[in-house]
């Protein structure tokens, strides 16, 4: 019997709960698995992800032995007890009382608009807040939870609300008062993924348990597993296969470049799976989140798989209003402007969503290239769709070549258009592009292989029903999603046991090592953007107390807000303001006469003194440490006290490279009479260096190094 068919009749037994565990049993045995498979391979980083996961668990056992009517308030209690789980009891309590607030504002006695305006005018206001104009209660790292429960969740609520009366306004009976409400904005997954899917209010409410409850606590496990498979093959891609953009020399550099920027995107649609799969255990039936995005044959196909919750959101909160303002046109003007319109406000969007879960504003010029021509190939399809012969042909499983092209050209675009938006400016992205003309057996294999997979699979459509009199496939049993699901938690669990990786080839062996590390790629290494998803979500494991304690930059300041940087104008670009002190993300930061961060020193270099010159960028500059704690003062104190007469002065500026420290020497180092100059280079220097040179031309900064003039012409 369905859960909603047990509600109709008499409340549920205890016993009736136990054998509604021995029905779930394979999907009891396989969570602690698939939290076990997050924690051997460390995904997401850190311990909170592992204890909300244990909590969501244990919840979906207790769950399932409650009556119906009890199941929602305690997923309610589980949500908040989340909260407090991760933030701790005082800054749990600011973000509860914050959205028990905003929740109250929405359920003004005024009309649904003003409600609207009111929303916008605190948005408004915490919009202030979270720039940092002033201060807070509570730590930096509430910001992004508490903005992914409210940033679009009360767009569909509100709207929801002003539907009351209406034929499609969800009924009491689903709503189940106040709990529906406290449910639809404190979903236990949030507290640990800022980057959320807009989750429609209504569908939230009217889908849950309107199936039985064993069809949708399978589905539940079965997108789990799917999402940790996805966040495993993440790390792989992440780890193995992405590269710095200033490594790019080859065409088989680029390509593999652009397919590891784009099959990022794992992230997003594993965390997805994952977050939408734990609501299931709770009854949640909500759409699939994505499907099958990499196979998709158009760009208005690729459109609605790739993240269906936000098309969804795009085509209630602005197609439809749009198309209907303008359906007095012709079909295909209504159908581009409503289609250009949504477009605009996704791009807008993203930089709105980016503004509140990392406190920065992100509008660059391949951020708007991307999304005008993915915006214009969505109308250009959608026209071509709207315009071709309504022919009604019956999908067929086999394979069909004009399918394959369609996939491959689809795939091909895309990877190009999403390899600019991660590119951290067009020069760069142009620069990577160039790498093409150097063709090597790497490139070409690389490609054909991975277009051969695309055109293999995408020539099937995997949609098609089999036609009813078809006989059943010997491989029907292992085709089976439960079967599919023990097979991949039992494979990743062996792969991550020393035993058993050790007798795989070296190269796979220690490429799985690599991926249960906690390290960053060398892209991450190279302090390279990252792309929209990765940097939007890169901080994910900040929103922890234990996250934030552990990295200290839940709430860092950055050193250009505190007066202490100036612009030059000239080879330097920046340097350091003399004679400042001040806190600095609780340190004490000062600099010298002579704009060091360093003690006084006179410019003649006292007799028999060996003296030395630093130049470098942060980390020889002293970031996140005090004035006394930086590496050259201990130096130098350890020296002196053993009888060395030694100064290390310190001329470093946070961002530098190599061509600065350089023009830094010449400038002020040299007049104090070095007897040995260090320079430091590190990994990112290379990129470091890229970005002044590129800075220095379109800057028309002034040269003076005839080697760098050279190298600039």
């Amino acid at each position: 019997m369905s859960a909603t068919a047990a509600s109709i009749g008499a409340e549920p037994k205890i016993s009736a709960g136990f054998l509604a565990l021995r029905r779930h049993w394979l999907e009891i045995l396989l969570l602690p698995f698939a939290v076990w498979t997050l924690a051997l391979y460390q995904i997401e980083g850190g311990e909170t992800l592992i204890k909300v996961m244990a909590l969501a668990v244990g919840g979906f056992v207790v769950s399932a032995v409650l009556p119906l009517a009890l199941r929602l308030p305690f997923f309610v209690l589980l949500s908040a007890a989340g909260v407090f789980v991760v933030f701790g009891w005082l800054d749990g309590a600011w973000l509860l009382g914050v959205g028990l607030t905003l929740i109250g504002l929405c359920h003004l006695p005024v009309p649904v608009w003003v409600r609207g305006l009111i929303m916008v005018a605190v948005g408004v206001g915490m919009g202030f807040l979270r720039a940092g104009y002033a201060p807070v209660p509570w730590a930096g790292a509430v910001w992004p939870i508490l903005a992914s429960m409210f940033m679009f969740r009360v767009v569909l609520y509100l709207k929801s609300q002003g539907l009351k009366g209406e034929k499609n306004a969800p009924t009491p009976e689903q709503l189940q008062g106040p709990w529906s409400t406290l449910a639809y904005f404190f979903m236990l997954p949030n507290v640990v993924f800022p980057l959320y899917p807009v989750v429609d209010h209504q569908t939230f409410v009217r889908n849950r348990f309107d199936r039985p409850d064993t069809e949708i606590y399978q589905t539940g496990v079965q997108w789990i597993v799917r999402g940790v498979m996805h966040l495993v093959l993440y790390r792989i891609v992440y780890l193995t296969v992405l590269g710095d953009p200033a490594d790019v020399q080859t065409l088989g550099d680029l390509a593999q470049y652009m397919l590891g920027t784009f099959a990022l995107y794992l992230r997003v649609s594993g965390q997805f799976h994952l977050i939408v799969g734990l609501l299931y255990l709770f009854g949640f039936r909500l759409p699939e989140t994505h499907k099958m995005y990499y196979l998709s044959h158009s760009f208005t196909e690729l459109w609605r798989r790739i993240n269906i919750f936000w098309t969804e959101f795009m085509m209630k909160a602005v197609f439809y209003p749009v198309y209907f303002k303008v359906k007095h046109l012709k079909p295909t003007t209504a159908m581009a402007l409503s289609t250009a319109a949504v477009f605009v406000v996704t791009w807008a969007l993203h930089s709105y969503q980016w503004f509140w879960l990392r406190g920065e504003t992100f509008l660059t010029l391949p951020d708007a290239l991307f999304w005008t021509i993915l915006g214009a190939l969505v109308v250009y399809g959608g026209i071509k769709e709207l315009k071709a012969p309504k022919k009604i042909q019956p999908r067929t499983s086999g394979w069909s070549g004009r399918q394959a092209f369609k996939a491959v050209r689809t795939f091909t675009i895309f990877c190009t258009l999403w390899s600019l938006w991660s590119a951290e400016s067009l020069n760069q992205w142009l620069w990577m592009l160039g790498a093409a003309s150097e063709v090597d057996l790497k490139g070409i294999v690389l490609i054909g292989l991975m277009l051969g997979i695309i055109a293999f699979l995408g020539g099937y459509e995997w949609n098609a029903k089999k036609p009813a009199n078809a006989p059943p496939s010997r491989w029907a049993v292992l085709a089976s999603p439960r079967v599919r699901a023990v097979a991949t938690l039992v494979v990743l669990v062996l792969l991550a046991q020393p035993a058993i990786s050790s007798l795989l080839p070296a190269v796979a062996a220690g490429s799985l090592a690599t991926v249960r590390s906690q390290q960053l790629s060398s892209k991450d290494a190279a302090l390279k953007h990252r792309g929209y998803y990765e940097q939007l979500d890169g901080r994910n494991q900040l929103v922890a107390h234990e996250a934030a304690q552990d990295d200290g930059r839940a709430s860092w300041q950055r050193l250009n807000d505190m007066g202490v940087v100036r612009e030059t104008r000239d080879e330097l670009v920046r340097d350091l303001i003399p004679s400042r002190s001040f806190q600095w993300n609780g340190e004490q930061f000062s600099t010298n006469s002579f704009g060091m961060r360093d003690r006084e020193y006179t410019v003649e270099k006292p007799a028999g003194t060996l003296r030395i010159a630093l130049l470098g960028p942060s980390h020889v500059m002293g970031n996140g440490v005090g004035d006394d704690e930086i590496f050259d003062n201990l130096l130098e104190k350890r020296l002196q006290a053993e009888g060395r007469r030694v100064e290390i002065l310190n001329f470093a500026v946070e961002g530098y490279s190599l061509p600065q420290e350089v023009a830094m020497l010449e400038r002020k180092a040299r007049q104090f009479q070095p007897d040995i100059t260090i320079l430091t280079v590190f990994h990112p220097c290379t990129t470091m260096t890229e970005q002044y040179l590129l800075r220095t031309v379109y800057g028309d900064i002034p040269i003076a190094d005839p080697k760098t003039q050279a190298i600039l012409a």
